[in-house]
């Protein structure tokens, strides 16, 4: 059976009730103004109510207005300046006024923490990107738009498929959500799967880096990207519309994007959409793999829209939310090398702007979310909430005009949370957690078998503080069930010992368990010292359990776990258990975020036993001699293609690294930022792991006027040459970029018009933890030119 948004438990059935019954409690409407030392309005100053999801910003002439309970305390920041915590106590005539001073950082609340907490409180690192720096940097995919983050690189498909690499950490390990849930794609099954979701109509993404499997299951033990919109709204706001456009030249990219947020009486709506098309992106000029000399990269258009909405219904009790999101897009795959030549009397065919002689995608996801909150429902307990999501996703990849391989994944999630009032000096969470999938893979690509996935979870999260230190604690426990159908164990060489084979369908279950603990230290006015320490258990997951087949993103015949592999090429059964993957992780950081020199140092630590990773068997699909259909349906779909044959192993593995940040405000008007970050990742037994980044230094520099603003960014890469087996190194690069903004009025429209220029000296790059390193340099030089408005 299919899962349903509707298989709520019977908590969703008392916030109905709840709701239904009208019970109210005390609340108050405060009106506001956020000034600077100047008596400047402040626009786009945040103000939120602490311990709550509610939150809403200044308008143009630094007023808002929020509703919230008489006894609440209202956090407010604001890009560039020191916050300030009120109390709703205070106002008087509920008016408040509050002065914000130039300097420090500003705090900003994690949804993805679990208590409400700000990046600067938190013990793990965590990084967050919004506002009018998320504008500036989003690119078409995700792990473009992060890149720029220390500790964070991209694994770097071309420009269509980019994921985020974590201290060094991807694929499975690293949890893509939109909301606080899964975004529920295929995008860590292969490299060249795009993640679904996407930063054009985000208000903010935040990066957890470390192991993060408390409230987000055992596969985040790398850490946690969380894509934050208002697509399901949580708070009151006057009716605004922002519209954007842009057109960039490297690949004649035209994107159009927009956001409407409103609310009338307890009702609050949402809407957003975008649409972007693209050529294939120019390159400095370079040689592939194949000899082959180029200036764009082929196979790397874009074709992607998206339109999302949502309602609630907002009570001074709680709220009830509903959402609905479409995702529509179509995207080129390059480095794909085959089939190539039966295609090249179509080398100059083109439909509506995309070249048909190149495999391209096509990715359709309809999404439904519900969501609930309930305040103080009874005596001891401050929230009770709950989210689910229900997502359909389908997944074609089409080459000669005919669908080759489609993946399909329909899953239900759910998470509820109680947050409880402050008992014996401890304030936390506790909570349940489910995951239903339904994964099906059919076609000439179709690697992994269909699997159906159920987890359930149960956590806690608490903290404490003890004058300067605050202590926090946290534990998960997790059942993981796999059902996997149509596995074939046996692979010989023999034709008599072929007639038996038979497919299988296989059940797997893993017990995985985890511990946290944290401790923050504000040993000076404007300083903390954070300690975090967690042993974090990770099944492994489907795809390297049984995975078996051509994996053409990758160039590699994968082979999963759950097989042994002899020296004649002959495929069967393992006979060994399965491990869990268990990552013990120290992380130490310092922070000084008052004044006008502000900084952050991460060092970490992590040693994983059980690593799974893929290591080349030294055979290659020429060894696997055809013996079957299956196997001359595959010899002959990658004739002339001798994959190497990798099979996942586990060993004991250590990574450890170093982050740095800083930011020097020199005048009210500029501000100088520098950032490193590194990471060295290998087994214990010897060796180094495969498409580990290089050391990634950057500096900036920013100029803000009253009617206009600038940036200069400059980052290096520094070459690779730890590398493993088989691997080759990658030579350094830099990339230059600029962006100038110009902000002024017209009517009742706020305008903003901005123009990039990316890779100003239209440097050649190879990313080094790209599977297609030689075949996708990054985009060459490139000027994107935008206009904003909100009205």
């Amino acid at each position: 059976m299919r899962p349903s948004l509707f298989q709520l438990s019977p908590l969703a059935v008392l916030v109905v009730s709840v709701f239904s019954a009208q019970v109210q409690a005390q609340s108050t409407t405060i009106n506001g103004l956020v000034v600077d030392t100047n008596g400047q309005a402040i626009e786009q100053a945040r103000v939120h109510v602490h311990g709550r999801q509610q939150y809403v910003y200044a308008d143009k002439n630094g007023r808002f207005t929020i509703q919230a309970p008489a006894d609440a305390e209202l956090h407010i920041s604001a890009t560039g300046y020191g916050d300030q915590f009120v109390k709703v106590a205070d106002a008087q005539n509920n008016e408040l006024r509050i002065q914000l001073r130039a300097g420090g950082l500003e705090r900003i609340v994690v949804a993805a923490s679990g208590l409400h907490h700000y990046d600067l409180e938190m013990a793990n690192p965590v990084s967050v990107l919004s506002g009018e720096e998320l504008s500036r940097k989003t690119e078409p995919t995700i792990g473009e738009t992060l890149k720029s983050m220390p500790g964070v690189h991209s694994n770097y498909y071309g420009p269509v498929a980019a994921s985020p690499i974590l201290r060094g950490l991807d694929g499975p390990r690293v949890r893509i959500l939109s909301n606080g849930l899964d975004s529920a794609d295929v995008s860590r099954i292969g490299p060249d799967h795009a993640i679904s979701a996407d930063a054009i109509t985000t208000e903010q993404i935040e990066v957890l880096r470390g192991p993060s499997t408390l409230l987000y299951g055992s596969g985040a033990v790398g850490g946690v990207v969380n894509v934050v919109d208002n697509r399901l709204p949580r708070q009151l706001r006057p009716a605004s519309t922002q519209i954007e456009s842009r057109y960039g030249s490297g690949a004649d990219e035209k994107t159009a994007a927009l956001a409407h947020d409103g609310g009338q009486e307890q009702v609050a709506w949402h809407f957003d959409g975008f649409k972007r098309k693209t050529n294939n992106y120019d390159v400095p000029d370079f040689t592939n793999d194949e000899g082959e000399s180029s200036d764009q990269l082929a196979n790397s258009w874009l074709d992607n829209s998206a339109v999302n909405g949502g309602l609630s219904w907002i009570t001074d009790k709680g709220l009830l939310g509903f959402s609905i999101g479409h995702i529509d897009s179509e995207y080129g795959i390059p480095g794909h090398h085959h089939h190539h030549e039966e295609h090249e009397e179509h080398e100059h065919e083109e439909e509506e702007g995309h070249e048909e002689t190149g495999v391209f995608a096509r990715v359709k996801q309809d999404r439904y979310g519900l969501a609930g909150e309930l305040y103080k429902p009874f005596a001891g307990i401050e929230t009770l909430s709950f989210s689910s999501a229900l997502t359909r996703y389908q997944h074609h990849e089409i080459e000669g005009g005919a669908i080759g391989t489609t993946f399909k994944n329909d899953s239900f999630e759910s998470r509820f949370t109680a947050e409880h009032e402050t008992f014996a000096g401890w304030h936390g969470v506790v909570g349940y957690h489910l995951q239903n999938s339904d994964y099906k893979a059919i076609g000439e690509e179709a690697f992994t078998p269909d699997t159906k996935t159920d987890s359930h979870a149960l956590f806690v999260l608490e903290e404490r503080s003890f004058g300067d230190f605050t202590a926090q604690l946290g534990a998960r426990i997790e059942q993981v069930d796999y059902r996997a159908s149509g596995i074939e164990f046996e692979h010989h060489h023999e034709e008599a010992e072929t007639e038996e084979h038979h497919a299988e369908n296989v059940k797997n279950d893993f017990t995985a368990a985890s511990l946290s603990a944290g401790l923050v230290w504000n040993f000076q006015q404007g300083y903390n010292w954070a300690l975090s320490v967690s042993r974090s258990e990770r099944a492994p997951s489907a795809a390297e359990l049984y995975s078996n087949g051509a994996h053409i993103a990758t160039q590699t015949y994968e082979l999963g776990l759950a097989y042994a592999l002899d020296a004649d090429g002959e495929i069967a059964q393992a006979e060994t258990a399965f491990k869990k993957e268990v990552a013990n992780n120290i992380d130490l950081t310092l922070r000084k975020f008052e004044g006008d020199f502000t900084f952050t140092y991460n060092l970490f630590y992590n040693k994983v036993h059980n690593y799974l990773y893929m290591k080349d068997s030294g055979l290659t699909m020429a060894d696997l001699e055809a013996h079957d259909e299956h196997e001359e349906e595959h010899a002959h779909e990658h004739e002339g293609e001798e994959f190497s044959i990798f099979h996942y192993q586990q060993q004991d593995a250590t990574l450890y690294g170093a982050e740095f940040a800083m930011a020097y405000q020199l005048t009210p008007e500029q501000e100088l930022e520098f950032f490193i970050d590194s990471v060295r990742a290998k087994l214990d037994n010897g060796g180094d792991l495969p498409r580990i980044p290089p050391i990634k230094v950057g500096t900036g520099y920013s100029y803000s006027a009253q009617d206009w603003s600038a940036t200069i960014d400059w980052t290096h890469y520094m070459k690779q040459n730890r590398v493993a087996a088989g691997e080759s190194t990658t030579g350094s690069y830099q990339i230059l970029d600029l962006g100038f903004s110009y902000y002024f009025n017209l009517n009742d429209l706020d305008l903003t018009a901005f123009v990039k220029a990316n890779n100003l000296t239209d440097e050649l790059g190879f990313v080094h933890s790209s599977f297609i390193k030689e075949d996708a340099p990054l985009p060459g030089r490139s000027f994107t030119l935008g206009l904003k408005a909100r009205f």
